[in-house]
């Protein structure tokens, strides 16, 4: 009752329900699709246009991508062929859809979705970054008018999405130098259940720290989230693959943008702003700067 004066409940409106228990489950669903009310329609939507954005995608090594996503215009049906808009530029492939359902926790193929409806798309995709959380799907045969007409659009989560942005670097190299060849396979694979993966290419045959230095050998260099991330990278290497890889210390990339300076004039032809990732690569004594 306490409660009920504080927040301005009726005490007999209040549901008795436990998960564990499995009490009171059907009410609460029902209530709430009583008194929640569904998502807004765009302000342009004829019913005609498919918009669907991406909530989320992982890869399955059977089916490929599975896409989470929510209709937010018009409808999508198995055999439609979809292209996928990102950042308001639309992409030059297409996928046929092969299969449409809800998530109930279970999968509960349906064959279609509509708008305000949530579920599962998979569609063909071999690698979760072509749907990244954010993207919009968009029928082939209409991708033209959403862009070419400025339809509206959700914006886009942008970089800000977790497996977008890397903090850090660290760079990994086979423990035998014959052994690239499969420590790329194998972290190619990881990166299709774990986008927050960003992977180049290293030679290796540099004389400072970056890239493993001259000693290591040829290795990639890959970002990651934190330093979490690193050691769950580690450890699928080894589980998955039975790989032990060289990790080198990882490191934050800084961003250095010079300033005018009375005691030092920094030459021309340098440029003011520059990414650093080495200690040897600071600015020396006399420099005037901001990180």
């Amino acid at each position: 009752l306490a409660v009920s004066d504080l927040f301005g409940f009726d005490p007999d409106s209040i549901l008795k329900t436990s998960a564990r228990a499995r009490i009171g489950i059907k009410e609460v669903l029902d209530v709430i699709c009583d008194k929640v009310p569904p998502p807004d329609s765009l302000a342009d939507d004829d019913g005609t246009i498919l918009r669907a954005k991406v909530i989320d995608s992982w890869f399955e090594p059977r089916r490929g991508v599975v896409c989470l996503v929510r209709v937010l215009s018009g409808a999508m049906e198995e055999g439609d062929r979809i292209s996928i808009i990102d950042g308001g530029q639309a992409r030059k492939d297409s996928y046929s859809v092969q299969e449409i359902g809800l998530v109930l926790p279970h999968r509960m193929r349906t064959k279609a979705l509509s708008r305000g409806q949530m579920g599962y798309v998979i569609a063909g995709l071999r690698d979760p970054r072509e749907a990244r959380p954010g993207t919009i799907l968009t029928l082939q045969k209409t991708v033209n008018t959403v862009v070419g007409n400025e339809m509206i659009l959700p914006p886009s989560m942008g970089k800000n999405v977790m497996g977008q942005q890397s903090v850090l670097y660290a760079s990994v190299h086979p423990m035998e130098g014959e052994g690239f060849d499969e420590l790329q396979a194998a972290v190619e694979k990881l990166s299709l259940n774990d986008t927050g993966l960003e992977i180049h290419r290293t030679a290796g045959s540099s004389n400072n720290s970056n890239g493993g230095g001259p000693f290591l050998g040829p290795g990639l260099k890959v970002g990651f989230q934190g330093l979490l991330h690193v050691e769950v990278f580690r450890q699928r290497l080894l589980d998955e693959f039975d790989l032990e890889a060289i990790v080198t210390p990882p490191k934050v990339p800084y961003t250095i943008e010079y300033l005018p300076s009375k005691s030092y004039k920094r030459p021309s032809d340098l440029p003011m702003i520059e990414v650093i990732e080495d200690l040897i690569q600071w600015p020396p004594a006399g420099h005037r700067f901001k990180v």
